[in-house]
């Protein structure tokens, strides 16, 4: 088996090379990236039937003379047997190899690939300025973990990131930290959570170093309707949200932190009239 893949190495090389093509135009012409060209000449990988067939056809060769370099009009009963044995092969989901989907766009920017997939049962990991992978690094990235600008993924980690576990500038998850974290628990500056930590957290239960507003809300300002703070606001019901005036939270605010950032008091009073 190995002395026939080297053989199949070698041919597939001398036959690109005599039709001057490169290996990304072939890879274009077979439907197949320059990646697995490049492990199909080099003897690390070898095409299954189908790919073996595509191969041949677009040469012009018979399958055998393609494999082992003989130029026959028919092909050898044993070189039947052996592409039938490897037909059944291919056709056996037990014998198939494990899903794995690779793209990689011709187009570069600073020498990183527009867009870059590499994905599959596997430690796939795919870098690009759009990035989709198992561990994906890019611009945009898209991944079980993830990476970049933009990111999204089971753990996220990015300027913007989404995902179930996320870190970043702003964070949109489960459970995430960043400047402003929208999540089920989250940590940050500003807080919009289930459970938030922060210095202004709007949450169901806020704890903060400056302003909670909660349900249960612990913080040197705090408003909700279990509270906890040098200047609070006891709210009865849900409802009071709806009618509290902005201006008496603001006075709270600027009775203890006087030089309080204006973004900050914009996210402390958002929900309120």
């Amino acid at each position: 088996m190995e002395n026939r893949q080297m053989q199949f190495s070698e041919n597939l090389q001398n036959l690109r090379k005599e039709k001057g093509l490169s290996q990304e135009e072939l890879g274009e012409q077979l439907s197949v990236s320059r990646q697995t060209i490049s492990k199909w000449e080099k003897g690390t990988a070898y095409p299954d039937m189908l790919n073996l067939m595509t191969i041949s056809q677009f040469f012009g060769i018979s399958a055998d003379e393609l494999i082992s370099g003989r130029k026959e009009e028919n092909a050898t009963e044993e070189a039947e047997e052996r592409l039938q044995e490897e037909a059944e092969a291919s056709v056996d989901s037990s014998k198939a190899p494990p899903f794995h989907l690779e793209y990689e766009s011709r187009i570069k920017i600073k020498n990183l690939p527009l867009v870059h997939v590499n994905c599959g049962f596997g430690g796939y990991k795919a870098k690009g300025v759009i990035a989709v992978g198992n561990f994906a690094t890019g611009i945009f990235s898209v991944g079980l973990i993830s990476k970049g600008l933009i990111s999204i993924g089971v753990l996220s980690l990015g300027l913007i990131a989404f995902g179930v576990l996320a870190l970043g500038l702003v964070s949109v998850c489960c459970i995430g930290a960043g400047i402003i974290a929208i999540a089920g628990i989250g940590v940050g500056v500003m807080n919009l959570s289930g459970v938030g930590f922060g210095v202004v957290s709007v949450a169901g239960c806020a704890f903060s170093t400056h302003v909670s507003i909660g349900g249960v809300a612990y913080a040197p300002v705090a408003v909700g309707y279990v509270v906890k703070g040098d200047e609070t606001m006891l709210l009865q019901n849900l409802s009071d949200i709806s009618v509290t005036e902005s201006e008496s939270v603001l006075a709270l605010i600027n009775a203890k932190f006087p030089d309080f950032p204006e973004i900050l008091k914009f996210w402390a009073t958002m929900i309120f009239k």
